[in-house]
C-alpha cells in the first residue's frame, strides 16, 4: 500500500484582511536577491511576497474563491522555503473553489496568472542556471565527467542519503505534490510521449518551476511566451500559451532523454545533474544541491546569480535526489536498479 504523507495543513490567515493586515516583513534573502536577477518581469522585484500575495488573496475572497492555505512546515518569513508552498497551495485552492464560485473564468485566469507570476518571480531568484553553460548548445554538457566515473558514488550517496531534520516536512510536502492525482496525470502524459519516467518528470517540474502547470519545464519561464533564460527560445515552435506538456515534452527531448534505453538509478542521477549543470562539482567540488539539498550530503554553497558563487549560501530548495529518496522510502516506486 502506498502511504501518502501526512502534511497537517493549516489556515494560513483568517483570511486575506488579515495577511494584508500584516507588519511589513523584513526583507529576506528571497526579496533581496529578487532585484538582482536578469530578465524579471516588468512588474519588478518582490520586497515583501507576503504582501503581494495577500492583494492577490483579497481578489480571490471578493469574487468568493477560497483564500490561502499553507503547509504546517512552514513558519513564515521571506525565504524561498517558506514562502514557495504557500504559493503553490494558493494556486491548487483557486483552481478548486472555481469550480463552484461564480467568478468568471477571465476573472479566475488572471488570478492565477498575477500568483503564477509571484511565483516564477521567487523561483527566479532562488535557482539560480549558472551551473548551466550558456555557450553550449546542449548547456548541461559542459565540464561533463563520464558516467562510468561517477556511477558508483551516485549508488553510494543515493544509498546513504538521510533527510536533515529541519527539512522532514517540507520533503513531505514534496512528495504530496508529486503524487497528487492531478500532478501525476499530466507526468504520465509527457512520460508516454517521451518514454521516461513519470517522476524523473515531475521531480524536474520541482526544481525548474516549483510545480507551476504555468511555466516551461525547461527552465521555470512563463507559457506565454518562448524560453527567455537558458535554454532561449524553446519550443521552437509555440504558439503561447498551449499546454504545457507539449513544451515539457520539448525539454526532456532537448536535453537528449527521451527514448533512453537506461533508466537505472545512477543514470537518472546523473541525467538530473546534467540537466542543471556540472559546475558545482567541476568548479567547487561540492555535491550539487540540484541533487542533494534538505540532506546530509550537502551543507553549503551554491549560485546565487549568474556567474556569481557563495560557498557559503545555502540552497532553500529540496533536491532531486532527495524527493526520489523520499518516493522510494514511503513505497510510492521501487528503488531504480
Amino acid at each position: 500500500m502506498i502511504h501518502r504523507p501526512s502534511l497537517n495543513r493549516r489556515r494560513f490567515v483568517s483570511g486575506a484582511g488579515a495577511l494584508l493586515a500584516l507588519p511589513a516583513l523584513a526583507v529576506g534573502r528571497a526579496g533581496r536577491v529578487l532585484a538582482q536577477q536578469p530578465g524579471a518581469p516588468a512588474a519588478g522585484p518582490v520586497a515583501n511576497p507576503y504582501r503581494e500575495l495577500g492583494a492577490i488573496a483579497a481578489e480571490a475572497e471578493r469574487l468568493g474563491l477560497s483564500v490561502p492555505r499553507i503547509s504546517a512546515g512552514v513558519q513564515g518569513g521571506t525565504d524561498f522555503d517558506q514562502v514557495m508552498p504557500g504559493i503553490v497551495d494558493f494556486i491548487d485552492n483557486i483552481e478548486a473553489s472555481a469550480r463552484t464560485s461564480t467568478a468568471t473564468p477571465a476573472e479566475v485566469e488572471s488570478l492565477l496568472d498575477r500568483t503564477s507570476e509571484l511565483l516564477q518571480r521567487l523561483h527566479r531568484a532562488e535557482r539560480s542556471r549558472a551551473d548551466r553553460d550558456p555557450t553550449s548548445e546542449l548547456a548541461g554538457t559542459s565540464g561533463r565527467p563520464t558516467f562510468d566515473s561517477v556511477r558508483q558514488s551516485y549508488v553510494q550517496l543515493f544509498n546513504s542519503c538521510t533527510v536533515r531534520d529541519q527539512y522532514a516536512s517540507q520533503v513531505g510536502w514534496h512528495v504530496g505534490k508529486l503524487t497528487e492525482a492531478s500532478n501525476r496525470a499530466q507526468y504520465d502524459k509527457v512520460a508516454v510521449e517521451v518514454c521516461a519516467p513519470w517522476y524523473f518528470i515531475g521531480i524536474i517540474h520541482a526544481m525548474e518551476a516549483s510545480f507551476d502547470f504555468r511555466a516551461h519545464l525547461h527552465n521555470g519561464d512563463t507559457l506565454k511566451a518562448k524560453t527567455v533564460q537558458v535554454p532561449k527560445g524553446r519550443p521552437l515552435v509555440w504558439n503561447p500559451p498551449t499546454d504545457w506538456v507539449s513544451s515539457a515534452n520539448d525539454a526532456i527531448r532537448f536535453d537528449g532523454f527521451a527514448d533512453q534505453p537506461d533508466w537505472s538509478l545512477a543514470r537518472v542521477l546523473y541525467n538530473w545533474e546534467g540537466y542543471n549543470g556540472w559546475r558545482s562539482r567541476t568548479l567547487h567540488n561540492i555535491n550539487t544541491p540540484y541533487l542533494w539539498s534538505y540532506s546530509n550530503h550537502y551543507s553549503r554553497g551554491k549560485y546565487v546569480a549568474d556567474g556569481v558563487w557563495d560557498g557559503s549560501a545555502v540552497s532553500k530548495q529540496c533536491g532531486a535526489a532527495v524527493m526520489l529518496k523520499a518516493l522510494v522510502d514511503r513505497g510510492v516506486i521501487g528503488q531504480p536498479a
